[in-house]
Protein backbone atom coordinates (compact mmCIF):
# COMPACT_ATOMS: atom_id res chain seq x y z
CA UNK A 1 0.00 0.00 0.00
CA UNK A 2 1.54 3.55 -0.85
CA UNK A 3 1.12 6.34 1.37
CA UNK A 4 -1.18 8.11 -1.31
CA UNK A 5 -3.64 5.52 -0.92
CA UNK A 6 -3.86 6.42 2.93
CA UNK A 7 -6.58 8.08 4.40
CA UNK A 8 -5.71 11.66 5.30
CA UNK A 9 -6.16 10.99 9.21
CA UNK A 10 -4.50 7.34 9.23
CA UNK A 11 -1.28 9.04 7.31
CA UNK A 12 -1.05 11.49 10.03
CA UNK A 13 -1.52 8.81 12.58
CA UNK A 14 1.21 7.53 11.45
CA UNK A 15 3.44 10.46 11.31
CA UNK A 16 2.78 11.30 14.50
CA UNK A 17 3.77 7.81 15.87
CA UNK A 18 6.95 7.71 14.00
CA UNK A 19 5.78 4.80 12.12
CA UNK A 20 6.37 7.14 8.97
CA UNK A 21 9.14 10.24 9.05
CA UNK A 22 8.82 13.04 7.23
CA UNK A 23 12.07 14.34 5.47
CA UNK A 24 13.42 17.77 6.83
CA UNK A 25 13.34 20.05 3.43
CA UNK A 26 16.62 21.15 4.51
CA UNK A 27 18.21 17.95 3.14
CA UNK A 28 20.58 17.99 0.00
CA UNK A 29 23.28 19.59 -1.26
CA UNK A 30 23.26 23.19 -1.56
CA UNK A 31 25.49 25.28 -3.57
CA UNK A 32 26.36 29.06 -3.23
CA UNK A 33 24.65 31.74 -4.80
CA UNK A 34 27.31 34.50 -4.71
CA UNK A 35 25.36 37.27 -6.09
CA UNK A 36 22.40 37.17 -3.62
CA UNK A 37 24.69 36.10 -0.65
CA UNK A 38 26.47 38.72 1.62
CA UNK A 39 30.23 38.57 0.87
CA UNK A 40 32.03 37.45 4.01
CA UNK A 41 35.33 39.93 3.09
CA UNK A 42 33.00 42.45 3.31
CA UNK A 43 30.85 41.77 6.49
CA UNK A 44 34.22 41.63 8.33
CA UNK A 45 35.85 44.77 6.87
CA UNK A 46 37.26 47.26 9.49
CA UNK A 47 35.52 44.40 12.23
CA UNK A 48 38.38 42.54 13.26
CA UNK A 49 40.87 43.67 16.12
CA UNK A 50 44.29 43.04 15.49
CA UNK A 51 44.41 39.80 18.10
CA UNK A 52 44.01 36.56 16.86
CA UNK A 53 42.36 33.00 18.12
CA UNK A 54 44.29 29.36 17.66
CA UNK A 55 42.57 27.10 15.07
CA UNK A 56 40.61 24.22 17.15
CA UNK A 57 43.25 21.49 18.05
CA UNK A 58 41.21 19.44 20.82
CA UNK A 59 39.05 16.02 19.98
CA UNK A 60 35.61 16.17 20.71
CA UNK A 61 34.64 14.64 24.26
CA UNK A 62 38.44 14.84 25.18
CA UNK A 63 39.91 11.09 24.23
CA UNK A 64 37.55 10.33 21.49
CA UNK A 65 38.98 9.32 18.52
CA UNK A 66 36.04 8.38 15.92
CA UNK A 67 35.83 9.52 12.70
CA UNK A 68 33.81 11.78 13.02
CA UNK A 69 36.22 13.58 15.25
CA UNK A 70 39.25 12.57 12.93
CA UNK A 71 37.83 14.12 9.91
CA UNK A 72 37.08 17.30 11.52
CA UNK A 73 40.79 17.35 12.98
CA UNK A 74 41.99 16.96 9.73
CA UNK A 75 40.47 19.95 8.52
CA UNK A 76 41.41 22.33 10.82
CA UNK A 77 44.99 21.00 10.25
CA UNK A 78 44.30 21.96 6.45
CA UNK A 79 43.32 25.60 7.04
CA UNK A 80 46.83 25.57 9.57
CA UNK A 81 48.48 25.07 6.55
CA UNK A 82 46.25 27.01 4.12
CA UNK A 83 45.13 24.95 2.30
CA UNK A 84 41.68 24.41 2.73
CA UNK A 85 39.01 25.10 -0.61
CA UNK A 86 38.15 28.73 -1.08
CA UNK A 87 40.65 30.02 1.68
CA UNK A 88 40.30 33.27 2.90
CA UNK A 89 43.61 34.06 4.43
CA UNK A 90 42.61 37.31 6.79
CA UNK A 91 39.33 35.82 7.64
CA UNK A 92 41.08 32.47 9.16
CA UNK A 93 41.67 34.11 12.58
CA UNK A 94 38.06 33.79 13.54
CA UNK A 95 38.50 29.72 13.89
CA UNK A 96 35.63 28.32 14.29
CA UNK A 97 33.53 30.42 12.92
CA UNK A 98 35.97 30.95 9.49
CA UNK A 99 34.52 27.54 7.44
CA UNK A 100 30.76 28.64 8.06
CA UNK A 101 30.88 32.37 7.12
CA UNK A 102 33.07 31.22 4.08
CA UNK A 103 30.82 27.83 2.86
CA UNK A 104 30.38 27.41 -0.60
CA UNK A 105 28.55 24.17 -0.08
CA UNK A 106 26.39 22.65 2.14
CA UNK A 107 25.20 19.17 2.56
CA UNK A 108 22.42 18.15 4.78
CA UNK A 109 22.10 14.72 5.54
CA UNK A 110 19.26 12.85 8.07
CA UNK A 111 21.16 10.86 10.48
CA UNK A 112 20.02 8.47 13.15
CA UNK A 113 18.40 10.65 15.43
CA UNK A 114 19.21 13.87 14.43
CA UNK A 115 20.91 15.68 11.50
CA UNK A 116 24.32 16.10 10.01
CA UNK A 117 25.73 19.16 8.17
CA UNK A 118 29.11 18.91 5.83
CA UNK A 119 30.33 22.20 4.94
CA UNK A 120 32.23 22.42 1.69
CA UNK A 121 32.96 19.14 1.82
CA UNK A 122 35.63 18.58 3.90
CA UNK A 123 34.35 19.57 7.52
CA UNK A 124 31.35 17.36 8.98
CA UNK A 125 29.13 18.00 12.07
CA UNK A 126 26.73 16.01 13.85
CA UNK A 127 23.58 17.62 15.80
CA UNK A 128 20.67 16.60 17.71
CA UNK A 129 18.25 19.12 17.67
CA UNK A 130 15.04 19.08 19.82
CA UNK A 131 12.29 19.33 17.93
CA UNK A 132 10.28 21.18 20.58
CA UNK A 133 12.45 24.20 20.49
CA UNK A 134 15.10 25.89 22.57
CA UNK A 135 14.83 23.47 25.88
CA UNK A 136 17.16 20.63 27.05
CA UNK A 137 15.66 17.34 27.14
CA UNK A 138 16.16 15.02 30.21
CA UNK A 139 18.73 13.03 28.58
CA UNK A 140 20.20 16.55 27.08
CA UNK A 141 20.90 14.66 23.36
CA UNK A 142 20.47 18.14 21.60
CA UNK A 143 23.88 19.75 23.45
CA UNK A 144 26.93 18.10 21.34
CA UNK A 145 30.51 18.63 21.83
CA UNK A 146 33.24 18.23 19.17
CA UNK A 147 35.58 20.67 17.93
CA UNK A 148 33.39 23.93 17.26
CA UNK A 149 32.89 23.82 21.27
CA UNK A 150 29.35 23.07 23.24
CA UNK A 151 26.53 23.47 20.34
CA UNK A 152 22.77 23.65 21.52
CA UNK A 153 20.53 22.59 18.19
CA UNK A 154 16.87 22.89 18.05
CA UNK A 155 13.80 23.21 15.94
CA UNK A 156 12.30 27.13 15.51
CA UNK A 157 9.23 26.06 12.98
CA UNK A 158 10.66 25.40 10.12
CA UNK A 159 14.24 26.46 10.95
CA UNK A 160 17.12 24.90 12.29
CA UNK A 161 18.88 26.29 14.55
CA UNK A 162 22.44 26.17 16.17
CA UNK A 163 23.72 28.12 18.98
CA UNK A 164 27.52 27.22 19.76
CA UNK A 165 29.87 28.57 22.51
CA UNK A 166 33.08 28.64 20.66
CA UNK A 167 36.28 27.01 22.36
CA UNK A 168 38.12 30.30 21.48
CA UNK A 169 35.32 32.40 23.32
CA UNK A 170 32.31 33.91 21.56
CA UNK A 171 28.92 32.52 20.33
CA UNK A 172 27.93 31.80 17.10
CA UNK A 173 24.39 31.44 15.68
CA UNK A 174 23.06 29.80 12.98
CA UNK A 175 19.61 29.67 11.27
CA UNK A 176 18.84 27.31 8.22
CA UNK A 177 15.79 27.64 6.56
CA UNK A 178 14.57 26.92 3.34
CA UNK A 179 12.48 29.32 0.80
CA UNK A 180 10.13 28.98 -1.78
CA UNK A 181 9.64 31.15 -4.63
CA UNK A 182 12.66 30.19 -5.52
CA UNK A 183 12.94 27.91 -4.27
CA UNK A 184 16.21 28.30 -1.90
CA UNK A 185 18.32 27.43 1.56
CA UNK A 186 18.46 30.65 3.64
CA UNK A 187 21.66 30.15 5.98
CA UNK A 188 22.06 33.28 8.76
CA UNK A 189 25.04 32.92 10.82
CA UNK A 190 25.74 35.35 13.64
CA UNK A 191 29.30 35.61 15.06
CA UNK A 192 29.84 37.26 18.57
CA UNK A 193 33.75 37.15 19.63
CA UNK A 194 36.07 39.43 21.55
CA UNK A 195 38.23 39.30 18.55
CA UNK A 196 35.44 41.64 17.08
CA UNK A 197 34.63 45.14 17.06
CA UNK A 198 30.91 44.59 16.94
CA UNK A 199 28.92 41.60 16.20
CA UNK A 200 28.48 40.09 12.49
CA UNK A 201 25.85 38.46 10.80
CA UNK A 202 25.75 37.18 7.22
CA UNK A 203 22.90 35.92 5.17
CA UNK A 204 24.08 33.14 2.57
CA UNK A 205 21.60 32.07 -0.20
CA UNK A 206 21.90 28.77 -1.27
CA UNK A 207 20.56 27.11 -4.52
CA UNK A 208 19.55 23.21 -4.78
CA UNK A 209 22.92 21.73 -6.33
CA UNK A 210 22.32 21.67 -9.84
CA UNK A 211 19.65 23.91 -9.91
CA UNK A 212 20.07 26.42 -13.03
CA UNK A 213 19.34 30.15 -12.06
Amino acid sequence: MSLRSLPLLALLALLTSGVVHAASPLVGDWTLDKKASTDPEDAFEDKLRRDSFPIPNTQSGGQRDTQHDLTQMSYWDTVRKGKEANSIKNLRRLGTAYPLVKAERLTLVEEEGGMGITYDGDLPRSLRPNPNGKVFSAKGDELVHDTFGYTLSYWDRDSLVLESDAPEGGRIVERLTVRENPHQLEYVVRVQMALLLEPVQLTRIFNPAGAKR
